[in-house]
């Protein structure tokens, strides 16, 4: 009977969010087009959307994010939301489970995958650390603060993140309540100068060693997704997880460091070489990815 009950309300909200998108789309003037959505997932403030293909995902998602974003207005109650080919999910859920055989032993990618394919969240939650700095930061942050116990540490430096990110950051750590912590990072001009050459993504790895943080500490700034070190192990969470993500107020751009990296010719390669991977992996859109690469580039 439950199930009955929750399989009703689903269904209902399904009609309504096919009715608002179908009202949006006419008021901006856009084709009259018929598509279907085949499930959603709704996680705290973060609603899902699954369609049975990329042609109804796109025209849930409209040009330029127009329709998804006034949605997402007239859904108040959600500060994310995310349309999705219930095809990419599957092969979520599949990666997911290889990934689960596959570490066993390690009791925190053990919860994040029970987290990612049974909604379960563990009773005794886990003390983690989560770098906040680039990119994606706060969604992986938003995610891992439902399984655990998290700590968030900030490299405090202008050329790592600048003040706007920044102020950015500590409006969502309040909002979240999440306990945190700014440590310095005193960078000569000698070594600025080199890993601006050297293309800096990934740098923080030895950072994090000499700072001696211990334990589990998730952060984007990774060249790999697990890096183990007498201390501890280093995750990168969406190169471990690649959930497709998409741009909304909480994303922090790449840092200065990157940016005035890939005036180089020999960068700009790399960062390409970066984006490209991360549409093939499944983590970004191919549009968001020329974009992004437009952007820097």
């Amino acid at each position: 009977m439950q199930d009955r009950q929750l399989s009703l309300s689903k269904i209902q909200i399904i009609n309504e969010i096919k009715e608002k998108v179908s009202k949006i789309r006419e008021n901006l003037g856009l084709n009259k087009t018929f598509f279907d959505i085949v499930d959603i997932k709704i996680n705290g403030n973060i609603l899902t959307i699954y369609t049975k293909n990329r042609t109804d995902k796109s025209t849930i998602i409209g040009p330029g994010g127009w329709v998804v974003g006034k949605l997402k207005e007239e859904l108040k109650e959600f500060e994310i939301i995310k349309v999705e080919d219930i095809t990419d999910y599957i092969l979520f859920k599949e990666r997911v489970k290889l990934i689960k055989s596959l570490f066993r032993d390690n009791e925190i990618i053990q919860d994040i995958c029970k987290y990612f394919l049974y909604d379960e969240i563990p009773k005794n939650k886990k003390d983690i650390i989560c770098l906040i700095h680039c990119q994606y930061d706060l969604y992986s942050l938003n995610i891992l603060n439902t399984i655990f116990n998290v700590k968030v540490v900030i490299y405090d430096f202008p050329a790592l993140v600048p003040n706007k990110s920044k102020e950015k950051i500590l409006n969502f750590l309040k909002q979240k309540n999440v306990n945190y912590e700014i440590l310095n990072l005193d960078l000569t001009k000698e070594e600025i100068k080199s890993l601006i050459t050297k293309f800096p993504c990934g740098f923080l790895k030895n950072r994090i060693i000499e700072s001696n943080l211990k334990g589990y500490i998730f952060t984007s700034c990774l060249n790999c997704n697990i890096f183990k070190y007498s201390n501890g192990i280093i995750i990168n969470f969406f190169e471990l997880f690649p959930m497709k993500m998409k741009k909304d107020k909480f994303y922090l751009n790449y840092c200065p460091l990157c940016i005035q990296s890939c005036k180089i010719k020999e960068n700009k390669i790399k960062f390409i070489r970066k984006v490209v991977k991360e549409v093939y992996r499944g983590f970004k859109e191919p549009t968001d990815a020329s974009e992004e690469i437009n952007s820097i580039l």
